[in-house]
């Protein structure tokens, strides 16, 4: 009969402190709002919960790297929108120039406002965001138009024994660079044919002779022309530093998605070239030329208007991107929102189903409680206490 009451009083007890634990269990959920507190209670709900938290982390990352994606693309689009305008107001001034009633006063006060557009248009090609450099390509901490390089209609440098090795000769809107030549003969060729093998039938050579210095000879030979050579004014020409513009086009990208990358930068080197900021020189010295004429000016609009083209077409490519970018946040929101769920039924508590499982916990407890107290008889050894 004792072995009995031992039994049950242990059996007693043992129900006691269970029901003391799982009061505490509930409790904890009540409190903290989680089904687990520790990663004992149930190591699947926290290993779930650890791959949750990963992935909110990741989607985290994604959205601020969205938003400086947004951030450096609204910039591009703003500064290429001004440069658009910048050309259109100098394709107006062109064509009024052009007007053979205009006298050299008012040519010359349009000259003035188009060199002051085209220093404006450098301070566009050196803008920032963020403190980088936007038309730049990677090279994000260096400005890509230095403007105290040379920039002049003619070939005055090359006249006054510069290394035609460090600049670039603008003809008929194309870039070229010094590839060969000696004894004051100076053979340049077209910028995108540099670096290709090419015969010699297929090359686009602007050819430069300044041995008579005051009649200096200028040809250009292009297989589109059929091979025949070309005479060149020197007026038609302009000399830059090659270092006035940077070539740089590596791309800017930025992971916006798992695997996902995104170019947010423009490449500058194709925008505010030396092609642009040639034809411009030439413009601003062409006009204060008294022996300039309206025919004189009329390719200088043909030119000016493709420029501005650029812009517009280079615009719509950001906002094409843009686009991109916007469902790309669109989609991260869908997949924060379907986290958020998954990570509410994996680790929170329903707080009715919990606050009735602890009111019938607390009756088991009683229940409990009260059957020990009447199976636990006091025995001699506790009044003797």
């Amino acid at each position: 009969m004792r072995v009995t009451q031992q039994m049950l009083s242990a059996n007693t007890m043992r129900y006691i402190n269970q029901g003391y634990s799982q009061l505490g269990k509930l409790q904890d959920q009540l409190t903290t709002g989680k089904k687990i507190t520790r990663v004992s209670q149930d190591p699947v709900i926290a290993m779930k919960g650890l791959q949750h938290r990963q992935a909110s982390s990741e989607i985290s990352q994604f959205k601020r790297n969205i938003s400086e994606a947004q951030n450096w693309l609204d910039h591009s689009e703003g500064v290429l929108d001004q440069g658009a305008q910048i050309l259109k107001r100098i394709s107006e001034l062109t064509i009024q120039a052009s007007n053979d009633t205009y006298d050299e006063g008012q040519r010359d006060n349009i000259a003035k406002e188009i060199g002051q557009l085209k220093q404006y248009m450098q301070d566009l090609g050196n803008s920032k965001v963020d403190n980088r450099y936007l038309f730049n390509g990677a090279n994000t901490d260096t400005a890509p138009i230095q403007k105290d390089a040379v920039i002049v209609m003619g070939i005055g440098p090359l006249l006054e024994g510069a290394n035609a090795e460090e600049y670039t000769v603008v003809y008929n809107n194309q870039s070229f660079r010094y590839v060969e030549g000696e004894d004051g003969t100076y053979v340049f060729q077209d910028i995108r044919q540099i670096g290709q093998e090419l015969d010699d039938d297929d090359r686009v050579l602007l050819t430069i002779n300044i041995q008579d210095e005051e009649n200096p000879s200028i040809t250009f030979n292009s297989p589109a022309n059929g091979g025949t050579t070309e005479e060149v004014e020197v007026k038609q020409l302009a000399t830059i530093e090659n270092r006035a513009i940077s070539m740089n086009t590596q791309d800017v990208t930025i992971e916006v998605n798992k695997g996902i990358h995104i170019p947010v930068n423009v490449q500058g080197s194709d925008l505010f070239s030396a092609e642009l900021f040639g034809e411009i020189t030439r413009l601003e010295a062409i006009l204060k030329d008294p022996n300039t004429t309206g025919e004189d000016l009329t390719s200088f609009i043909t030119n000016i208007d493709q420029h501005h083209s650029n812009f517009v077409s280079e615009r719509s490519e950001v906002g094409v991107r843009l686009n991109r970018i916007e469902m790309m946040t669109n989609r991260l929101e869908d997949q924060d929102a379907n986290l958020k769920k998954m990570m509410t039924n994996n680790e929170d508590v329903d707080i009715e189903e919990t606050i009735m499982n602890l009111i019938m916990a607390e009756n088991v407890h009683r229940i409990a409680m009260s059957s020990g107290a009447r199976i636990i008889q006091p025995s001699l050894m506790d009044f003797l206490r």
